[in-house]
């Protein structure tokens, strides 16, 4: 049997896959498993690989041009590509404000650099070729490569941006690689898109000889038609998958939970006999939110206070078919419920999905007394990531509600009028932020808002783009514009002085170490200014971290999906997570007043309500479930419910009843 032996253009895709397989394992914002760790570490491989053979094979070609071949053409070629690009990488600004084409050309600069590198490297070892122990040298010499990448990223040298400077982690749920899995998995995953990427050129091959056959010619006259066709067939299949994907999880948000089938009672709230709008067209999320209002007797108890039966309305995407219908139904259930009596009124954004952060709206009631009126409209029930198309919808929509709900209160007198708030969660805080675009601070205001407050904004989000400007990331930002306050994370809005922070009436919390706001496509192609020199970094950024553009978006983008990971009735500040912040954010901002006694006592609430009715939604579920399916279910609550609270043993069947009964409301 021959020896198996690699080209040039194939040592240079191995050493580039080696260098971006090390550096992969680089932190980000968040802890990572290992799974996670393999994705990455696979994808930026196969990166590296298919970028330097594509590359390498160009500089080979033109060697073999301009020199016939011989090996100090290449090596000259490679040298120049190395110089050229290293030269013109340096020559271009990398800060993060320039226009998208010197970002490309500093990458594409860096690019080739790398490619040259890579074949110089790949020179060296062709030395080797036909030699004995030839191919263990270059295994070598490509681990040598990525620990050398892996040594310069290592954990001594490098810090999570959830890690603290104790070294906890701002987390619910700190995750943990277990090295040996992660190098196996990332083995396997470069080894399954290599096999993608191999699969797509034979399908490239098959059509290129159909069209040889039925237009003439030779294979390689029509490869541009086969490219054509496999990269049509593999978007055909992707869209295929997508569709069925959206299906499936269209039909899950839109499906009601057994906890939440019962239509409510109260006539303050949609759904109930009185409402304009049936229970049977809610979604899960609505009915959810609209099933654990809180009732005025609850909240006397906590606030110690007389209070009144807050109003919840929620006008959900299959309740009309249209924007216009949907904002017409929700301003006539806020008419219905007599909202503008009441001495404050609120607009909650909700996430892609239809939910609606209950904490906020919680908060609302517990510290207006129950004397308010909340609102959402949905316009989608699919996660935020598959809603993104709907974003404007929701804008538009949100905009009718806004400006029916801006001229009922200017027709009433002055004295007479309800606060009017706005609050925005994730894709939510863009739907409702984009309302403002063009008017600085002036646009919340012109809407007759009191006060906002909007929590992680996704980064590509034009009105906090626009307020942002051209700040630096290194300092803590200053009040403004106007009354507008855009912390780069929890701490700066912590830091405020009591005076400064009284100015604040539209503030946009984030966290730090909150991908949601820091995943964008530029990633691909530029470095982000919270990855710039260490010193410069805000408070959540990792330290020690390189920019590298295809592993840098695709650690990013698993943070975002390890981003909210709650323990019910346990909050934890980081990550996605507000739950922490929003009560005293909203006390703050909204101007609403309760003693330090008071929110003490609400927060403790909050926590309680939010176990109690997730343990009695999946008590409900599994308990509809018969024979040893439902014993499994019933078990697998009963070890949550232990892990949630904290206790040795899984929880029995009644303690999980007392619980639920404790910490819920009885049936309206």
């Amino acid at each position: 049997m021959g020896r198996f032996e690699l080209d040039s253009s194939a040592r240079a895709g191995l050493l580039l896959a080696s260098y971006l397989a090390g550096a992969s394992q680089q932190p980000g914002l968040l802890t990572r498993g290992t799974t996670d760790q393999a994705i990455i570490s696979g994808v930026s491989a196969a990166t590296g690989y298919g970028w330097g053979v594509s590359s390498h094979s160009l500089l080979s070609s033109i060697a073999a041009r301009i020199g016939r071949g011989g090996p100090g053409s290449g090596i000259l070629v490679d040298a120049l590509a190395a110089g050229a690009g290293l030269a013109a990488a340096a020559a271009l600004p990398t800060e993060s404000g320039h226009r998208p084409g010197t970002s490309l050309a500093r990458l594409g600069a860096s690019a080739v650099a790398a490619t040259g590198v890579a074949g110089l490297g790949s020179r060296m070892l062709g030395w080797t070729r036909g030699r004995r122990g030839g191919s263990a040298i270059n295994a070598a010499a490509m681990a040598a490569v990525g620990v050398g990448a892996w040594w310069r990223v290592r954990p001594a040298r490098t810090r999570i941006g959830s890690q603290q400077d104790d070294g906890e982690f701002l987390e619910d749920t700190p995750r943990q690689i277990s090295p040996g899995e992660a190098a196996g998995l990332a083995v396997v995953t470069g080894a399954a898109l290599f096999g993608l990427s191999h699969a797509e050129s034979a399908l490239t091959d098959a059509i290129s000889k159909g069209a040889a056959r039925v237009i003439g010619g030779t294979p390689q006259d029509h490869r541009t038609i086969g490219r054509l066709g496999a990269t049509g067939i593999s978007f055909g299949v992707g869209w295929l998958g997508l569709t069925l994907a959206t299906a499936k999880l269209n039909g899950s948000g839109s499906q009601v939970e057994p906890a939440n089938t019962a239509a409510p009672t109260l006539p303050e709230v949609t759904g109930s006999p009185a409402s304009g709008i049936p229970w049977d067209v809610q979604s899960r999320e609505g009915t959810r939110w609209l099933s654990e209002v809180l009732l005025a007797d609850h909240i006397t108890d906590v606030m110690g206070e007389p209070a009144k039966q807050p109003i919840r309305v929620y006008a959900s995407l299959d309740a009309a078919a249209t924007e216009e219908e949907r904002a017409e139904l929700l301003f006539a259930e806020l008419e219905r419920t007599d909202a503008f009596s009441r001495s404050a009124i609120a607009i909650f954004s909700p996430t892609g999905s239809g939910y609606v952060n209950y904490v906020a709206s919680e908060t609302f009631e517990y510290l207006t007394r129950g004397d308010c009126a909340s609102m959402a409209i949905e316009y989608s029930v699919l996660p935020s990531a598959l809603s993104l198309t709907r974003a404007e919808m929701g804008t538009r929509q949100t905009q009718l509600v806004v400006d029916r709900i801006t001229e009922r209160l200017l027709a009433m007198p002055a004295d007479q009028r309800p606060r009017f708030f706005m609050f925005g969660e994730s894709l939510g805080s863009k739907v409702s932020e984009e309302l403002f675009l063009g008017h600085s601070d002036v646009g919340p205001r012109s809407r007759g808002l009191d006060a906002g407050v909007w929590v992680g904004t996704p980064a590509f989000t034009k009105w906090r783009s626009a307020l942002w400007a051209d700040r630096s990331q290194a300092e803590p930002p200053g009040i403004g514009p106007g009354a507008t306050y855009l912390p780069r994370a929890v701490s700066d809005w912590h830091a405020l002085s009591q005076a400064d922070r009284d100015k604040v009436r539209y503030l946009l919390l984030q966290n730090g170490d909150d991908p949601v706001p820091k995943f964008e496509a530029p990633l691909l192609w530029r470095r982000p200014d919270w990855l710039g020199p260490d010193s410069t970094r805000p408070p959540g950024a990792p330290h020690g971290t390189d920019w590298l553009p295809v592993t840098t978006f695709i650690t990013t983008f698993i943070d975002l999906m390890n981003a909210l990971t709650p323990t019910p009735g346990v909050f934890q500040e980081g990550g996605h997570d507000y739950r922490v912040e929003i009560p005293e954010a909203i006390r703050a901002v909204w101007r609403l007043q309760a003693s330090d006694e008071q929110m003490v006592r609400v927060n403790e609430a909050l926590r309680a309500r939010e176990l109690g009715w997730e343990l009695k939604r999946d008590w409900d579920s599994a308990a509809l479930k018969a024979g040893r399916k439902g014993e499994k279910a019933r078990a697998k609550v009963e070890r949550e419910a232990a892990d949630w609270t904290g206790a040795a043993d899984p929880l029995t069947e009644e303690e999980i009843a007392g619980i639920i009964a404790r910490d819920t409301e009885p049936e309206q």
